[in-house]
């Protein structure tokens, strides 16, 4: 199977579309240091596929200090925006199958993160202009691992759920995509990056 063979393909965005993890990780601390606090980045490594609200509720549950949640959730999430545009750069092979792709089969992005901050990476990463369908975790409401995203990408895309490929780079996004009966690649397993380079 290819991408061609499908009849749309989803694309997550941080990791997956973009290289973004150090822009996210520099954002959670820049808000953190604010409340005196400073997440290690191993621990960001593990949980980096939850959406920002449940990342900073885990992160504030396995720490004694006292942290506004709500405030490092709103300055994270503004700094990300503020950063991204001139920080976010494309993963090589993922970016050129959706430059492929575009025309020949419905493409959408289906993301954990909030539409502002998924806009300004696309801008950043130079992929913007690739997609009309954007779907996110402010309209979806429900994160991955909930299948919610996924689904309306595919509702949006006039394509049904067991007719699309899911390109992912985390565990919840993984177990969304095969919730929403879709099929989905792991973008992490360089055989698979070494697959789609070959479409």
């Amino acid at each position: 199977m290819t991408a061609l063979d499908t009849k749309a393909v989803i694309f997550d965005c941080d990791g997956t579309l973009a290289l973004t993890a150090n822009l996210h990780f520099d954002a959670f601390n820049a808000a953190l240091a604010r409340q005196g606090a400073y997440m290690d980045r191993a621990w960001y490594d593990a949980r980096k596929g939850l959406d920002r609200n449940d990342l900073i509720a885990e992160f504030a549950a396995q720490h004694d200090a006292v942290l506004d949640c709500a405030r490092i959730v709103a300055d994270s999430r503004r700094i990300t925006v503020e950063r991204a545009e001139q920080t976010a750069v494309e993963n090589p092979p993922v970016a050129a199958l959706a430059r492929r792709l575009k025309g020949k089969v419905p493409i959408a992005v289906g993301s954990n993160a909030e539409t502002d901050v998924v806009r300004s990476i696309l801008r950043g990463a130079g992929l913007d202009p690739l997609f009309e369908v954007v779907v996110t975790v402010v309209e979806a409401l429900r994160p991955k691992p909930d299948p919610a995203i996924f689904l309306l990408a595919a509702e949006r895309l006039a394509v049904a759920p067991g007719e699309c490929l899911v390109l992912e780079d985390s565990e919840q996004g993984l177990q969304a995509a095969i919730a929403a009966g879709m099929d989905v690649l792991d973008v992490r397993i360089p055989d698979v990056l070494s697959q789609i380079e070959s479409w």
